[in-house]
């Protein structure tokens, strides 16, 4: 950080001393660089808020009282399934069953799939030996929200709600780790970790690994120790069912300017934890989940985020508390949005004397995802190897300008735009990704 301030306090030193001359200070070579001090200064400070604030977000741990108590919940997961491959949604459910700590209930809810279920549903809908129960409902097509409301209505003796996505794998461990921190009778929500199953499937895996790590294990992990998620992770998360109940009409049927909101469930669920106690995450609950593999997949697919997000912050800055962490990050998210433009345009109106500031800039930007990547290597994989850690420090870079540039501008300016258009982005036409036969025969043995 230091680094990093010193080469932009140097352009703005630099050029009228050289030039000895007093009154060039007040010229044009001078202003640009303190302009951009003080355009980025609060992007450096709220980064280093961040980078500092998640050394701090350790696991939860258990001792054998709050082990016994958490053994003792009734757990219930909700997994909605909407055009899914139907060899995804059966490794979704050999993964819940086999859990190292079963739940009582897997309830799947088919939201109005094309997709034909009739051999898994013949198959899985039964008592097994763990003691889980699974069941199996069709909707009409009318969201992930209502299809996880057919199931929070309707288990009235759960302790706690785990939702799960159709295409995402839970590890072994995932369910025992993810319930630890809610021996905290504050908790009320618990974000698990996001992993790609397919990861190291092609380039775009591989930086879409590099962008959540560093979300999770950064911004995230900030987050989880002020005890206030902005969001928690679509694919792994449990909540507390008494606060569920509370807030399930609203879930169901959320309204903004006239119109029923059906994208940003999890942000709902995560804002509505923090306004009744915490929302933490747990680094050692893992949910593995199948990325877009594809770019018209992956910008879809953040197109809908990005909708979801912008009603979501709306209601963050109203109802969240000044003195809450997640009001002032969804505050100062407005800030980084706008300051690509401020910093644009200075480099037009003082050109050319603001050239050499462009390398300068693009070198800070660079140095500053240095401390970002480092720490997201704290999240291992047994399926990952050595050169694997490395490409994900070596592709940190391109990842992080592909996030701010695409994604975080390009994207969510579209997404805030046409936010009003709720609806699936992907899926509608069937399955985006199916498992194949290879891989299958690799999980099956």
């Amino acid at each position: 950080m230091c680094l990093a301030l010193v080469l932009i306090g140097r352009r703005a030193s630099w050029h009228p001393f050289a030039a000895g001359a007093w009154h060039s200070i007040f010229a044009a070579g001078v202003w640009p660089g303190v302009i951009l001090i003080g355009g980025t200064m609060p992007a450096f400070v709220f980064r280093a808020i961040n980078w500092v604030l998640a050394w701090f977000d350790k696991p939860a741990q258990v001792d054998l009282e709050a082990q016994r108590l958490l053994s003792g919940l009734h757990v219930t997961v909700a997994v909605p399934a909407y055009n899914e491959d139907p060899a995804l949604l059966d490794r979704c459910l050999y993964a819940l069953v086999n859990q190292t700590r079963p739940p009582q209930l897997i309830w799947v809810v088919d939201d109005g799939s094309a997709e034909d279920y009739a051999a898994l549903r013949q198959y899985w809908v039964r008592p097994w030996p763990s003691g889980t129960r699974i069941r199996w409902s069709r909707q009409h097509n009318q969201g992930k929200r209502r299809a996880h409301a057919v199931v929070f209505g309707s288990v009235p003796e759960t302790d706690i709600f785990v939702t799960v996505d159709s295409d995402t794998t839970l590890d072994l461990r995932a369910l025992e780790e993810g319930l630890k921190p809610f021996q905290d009778r504050k908790v009320m929500s618990v974000a698990g970790i996001e992993l790609g199953f397919n990861s190291f499937t092609n380039f775009l895996t591989r930086m879409q690994w590099s962008l959540a790590a560093t979300a999770q294990a950064v911004i995230g992990a900030a987050w989880s120790v002020a005890g206030d998620m902005y969001t928690n992770r679509g694919p792994f998360a449990l909540y507390r069912a008494d606060m569920i109940r509370k807030i399930l009409p609203a879930y169901r049927d959320e309204f903004f300017l006239g119109r029923r909101i059906i994208l940003g469930d999890d942000s709902l669920l995560a804002l509505c934890a923090s306004h009744y106690g915490k929302s933490v995450q747990q680094l050692t609950a893992f949910g593995l989940t199948m990325w877009p593999e594809n770019l018209s997949h992956h910008l879809r697919q953040r197109v809908r985020w990005a909708r979801g997000r912008t009603i979501r912050n709306f209601w963050r800055i109203r109802y969240r508390p000044v003195s809450s962490y997640c009001f002032w990050f969804t505050v100062t998210g407005l800030y980084p949005f706008l300051q690509p433009v401020l910093a644009l345009g200075i480099l037009i109106a003082w050109w050319p004397l603001t050239e050499p500031s462009i390398g300068r800039l693009i070198l800070v930007g660079e140095i500053l995802s240095v401390p970002n990547a480092l720490r997201a290597l704290c999240f291992r994989r047994s399926d990952e190897t050595l050169a694997d850690r490395i490409l994900l420090l070596a592709i940190r870079p391109l990842a992080s300008a592909w996030g701010l540039i695409v994604l975080s501008r390009a994207v969510r300016l579209w997404g805030t735009i046409t936010f009003l258009r709720q609806g699936w982005t992907t899926r509608q036409e069937g399955p985006e990704l199916v498992m194949q036969k290879t891989e299958l025969k690799e999980a099956l043995t």
